[in-house]
């Protein structure tokens, strides 16, 4: 084989490949229309596998509570059983036919689903409906409900992760927002099995859902659908809900475990909304910062100073409200220099704007990763399935952000950054075994009342 020479060998060493933005795909349209019922249906066809996955999503989120975990408990007892059937007896019927109700966590709203061949629809739907429509909500599976719950929040206190999330929720939104309180034990004593009820019937209803299908659809799935699902009572639209305000200003909460070997930093702040039109350019900014392994906070705390094995920042957005929150496991004995760290690199980012280079990698990972998640029917299902929850509109805002991607500036992601990222605002928990921090205000240690 003939060598290159070696002109051509030095060129090629110092010419780097150009970086390059993937397109990422318009998002694909959906068929809406409505059931007998009113029940708005958002199809998205085209699947070339014989699969449906069908999810009835709620206005019965936390938003929506009257009392404290009525939502999630309403969610969970759903799946009990029903006036016909045991919960054993549903949990038989949908493993004959290779699949299960689930009741998927989120906050916003109450969600039920089921994923099934299309040859078993007919026989699945129905039974997924009568779920939602006749509910048994036994005494038997209260009191189960509530012995499980009392058991994982025990061992919930005990994990200091779990602290730290729940204590960053709280001090982001306050303790009586929803999307910031804890349960504890006595909200659990607080339950009742006619209160849960009484808010599964005012939100479970088809004036107050939407059904979301994906996969192969037909003339013959949109009439099974109406014989099903279209027979859902109507009942009354709720009204949206008033939440009460975020706390304002700075603060800093310490829980000692001195027994732990790391101490957990969180920090961040709410008013991030995913309808605000800087959306898109902070996704962008939160990326450079946090959002990869290739991010400011990784290469500086983890790969040149070592102090973590990893260090992230992310949007985490509701309905309502949102939040950009920074995460780090770090030693004891680093706790103040990766504080110290964090604000570096967040005033650099208020300062002096990203460097182009750097930024063409962000657009080329946030490309390539949006891309890889709209591959197929079912990943462009999940985009509209986020649109149903945090009630957006979903074609319009991909465009967006596509467009923020490929032509934001280094100057117009400054000024984004100038304006959101304020550290002066946020709040910060650390939860672990480092020294007690003079400017932190103690937590009491939640696993004191464990003896119940």
């Amino acid at each position: 084989m003939r060598k290159p020479s070696p002109k051509l060998m030095n060129t090629s060493l110092r010419t780097a490949p150009p970086v390059r933005t993937p397109v990422i795909p318009a998002l694909g349209p959906a068929h809406r229309f409505r059931l007998s019922n009113g029940l708005p249906v958002v199809a998205i066809g085209g699947a070339e596998a014989p699969i449906l996955r069908v999810e009835f999503l709620c206005q019965g989120g936390r938003p929506y509570e009257n009392q404290r975990l009525v939502a999630g408990a309403a969610t969970d007892l759903v799946v009990e059983g029903t006036r016909k059937r045991t919960a054993s007896q549903l949990e038989h019927f949908f493993e004959q036919y290779g699949t299960s109700l689930e009741t998927p966590n989120v906050t916003d709203t109450g969600n039920l689903s089921v994923s099934t061949l299309n040859k078993h629809a007919e026989t699945v739907l129905p039974v997924m409906a009568e779920v939602i429509a006749e509910p048994a909500f036994a005494q038997t599976a209260f009191r189960r409900f509530m012995r499980q719950r009392r058991q994982q929040l025990r061992e919930n206190l005990t994990d200091n992760d779990t602290l730290a999330y729940r204590l960053i929720t709280e001090a982001t939104y306050g303790s009586d927002h929803p999307y910031g309180y804890n349960g504890f034990f006595p909200d659990y004593d607080r339950l009742r099995l006619d209160d849960i009820k009484a808010f599964y019937h005012g939100h479970f209803h088809a004036a107050n859902g939407t059904l979301l299908v994906i996969g192969q659809i037909d003339a013959s799935t949109e009439r099974l659908l109406d014989a099903t699902f279209g027979q859902l009572p109507p009942g009354p639209a709720v009204a949206p809900p008033v939440l009460p305000p975020t706390p304002s200003g700075a603060a800093c909460l310490q829980l000692l475990r001195p027994r732990a070997q790391q101490t957990m930093i969180r920090r961040g702040r709410a008013g991030i909304h995913i309808k605000d039109p800087d959306y898109p350019a902070l996704v962008v900014l939160d990326t450079v910062l946090g959002g990869y392994f290739g991010s400011r906070l990784m290469r500086n705390i983890r790969e040149e100073k070592g102090f973590t094995y990893g260090i992230d920042s992310e949007l985490d957005t509701y309905r309502f409200d949102g939040s950009m929150e920074i995460s780090a496991d770090v030693a004891n004995d680093n706790l103040q220099e990766v504080r110290q760290e964090i604000l570096v690199e967040i005033d650099k980012l208020r300062q002096t704007p990203v460097p182009a280079a750097e930024l063409d990698m962000v657009r080329a990972y946030l490309g390539g990763s949006i891309a890889m998640e709209l591959d197929g029917p079912f990943g462009h299902g999940w985009r509209y399935r986020s649109a149903i929850i945090k009630d957006y509109e979903p074609v319009s805002f991909l465009r967006r952000l596509h467009e923020t991607i490929r032509d934001i500036s280094p100057q117009e992601l400054l000024t984004v950054a100038q304006k959101h990222l304020r550290p002066e605002e946020d709040k910060e928990v650390i939860v672990g075994g480092a020294d007690r921090l003079p400017e932190a205000t103690p937590v009491t240690d939640p696993t004191l009342p464990l003896n119940r």
